[in-house]
């Protein structure tokens, strides 16, 4: 989750840059002296002020390597490991098991699997046989906690019985979820397993359905991040790269992070230069904000071949918005 959903702004830089760490150390012993708590505060904005351009640049390049870096070995650790993909419901309407990815996957894939009511009835029964101590346990507590002259304590076996069923169907949501097996650094998925998540007993084999993620997005990845140079320029500024790591909001099970929403990690630099002894501030802004002004939208229009095939999905745009508005 650290690597997916990256802390923001002064938390990324303090994280991930030792630079910015020995600055920071370095202000603060600056401001210490200073008792007041709002003159101290003042102190501390108006030392951070005078850092350079440069150098808050530096910071935050070396943040983004260390990053990448991070995630990076991360990827080569777990080149045949398994990784949740999401809970499960079953819709019997359609006949379906319908997978919903988990804010911990690496990837964003909410598909179904089509499945008969005997084959769901048969993964019920294993995860039966797994949970029926605890669900009994559970039941028998629900039971002895009912107050006296409850509709419980007058008929304690037809409770029981029906507290079994409702903590089992709760079991089952909170625990069924389909696991895959695959390699991070490739972005490949090999197996796919419907299991208990607290026993990690596998109720079905969903190989076959393994085509549903052909074209999945991952949110994890890796790339390559351009490394800057720590000179000032006398007359002509290229901007700056940057990645979307530290941009993103707040975790959400919605949120992506890889080349099929939002690109590689590093974007690729400007060419354009920008005529001035001093780049402008980049000033970064998460998605999911409120629009101010709206001049003009333009509604996306929903594929009908997806809509027809139930698919769905996020589109993240990363942009870059100069001061006029471009």
């Amino acid at each position: 989750m650290k690597l997916l959903i990256p802390p923001l702004g002064d938390d990324f830089l303090r994280t991930y840059s030792k630079g910015y760490r020995e600055k920071s150390a370095e202000i603060e012993a600056r401001v210490a002296d200073i008792s007041d708590e709002n003159l101290r505060s003042r102190a501390r904005s108006d030392e951070w002020a005078r850092v350079l351009k440069k150098d808050r640049d530096r910071f935050r390049n070396e943040a983004e390597v260390t990053f990448n870096e991070a995630k990076t070995l991360f990827s080569q650790k777990h080149r045949d490991g398994l990784f949740e993909v999401g809970h499960v419901t079953y819709d019997e309407n359609n006949n379906s098991l319908a997978v919903k990815t988990s804010p911990t996957a690496p990837i964003e894939a909410n598909f179904r699997v089509a499945m008969n009511g005997a084959t769901i009835n048969q993964i019920y029964d294993k995860f039966h046989q797994i949970a029926s101590q605890e669900t009994d346990q559970k039941a028998h507590e629900y039971i002895s906690k009912a107050g006296v002259g409850s509709m419980c304590s007058r008929n304690p076996d037809w409770c029981y019985n029906l507290a079994k069923e409702d903590i089992e169907r709760n079991l089952r949501s909170e625990r069924m979820v389909v696991v895959a097996q695959g390699d991070l650094a490739d972005k490949k998925i090999d197996r796919l397993l419907l299991v208990d998540y607290d026993t990690e007993a596998v109720l079905l084999e969903l190989d076959p359905h393994l085509s549903a993620l052909n074209n999945v997005a991952w949110r994890f990845s890796v790339g390559l991040v351009l490394t800057i140079s720590t000179e000032l320029r006398s007359t002509e500024t290229q901007v700056q790269p940057v990645t979307a790591a530290s941009t993103e909001p707040g975790p959400s099970p919605n949120q992506h992070m890889e080349g099929t929403s939002n690109g590689n990690m590093g974007e690729s630099v400007s060419n354009t230069p920008i005529s001035s002894n001093i780049p402008p501030t980049r000033i970064r802004v998460p998605g999911k904000v409120t629009a101010a002004t709206i001049v003009a939208q333009t509604k996306p229009q929903y594929p009908p071949q997806a809509r027809a095939g139930h698919v769905q999905g996020d589109v993240v745009l990363h942009a870059i918005i100069d001061k006029e508005g471009k």
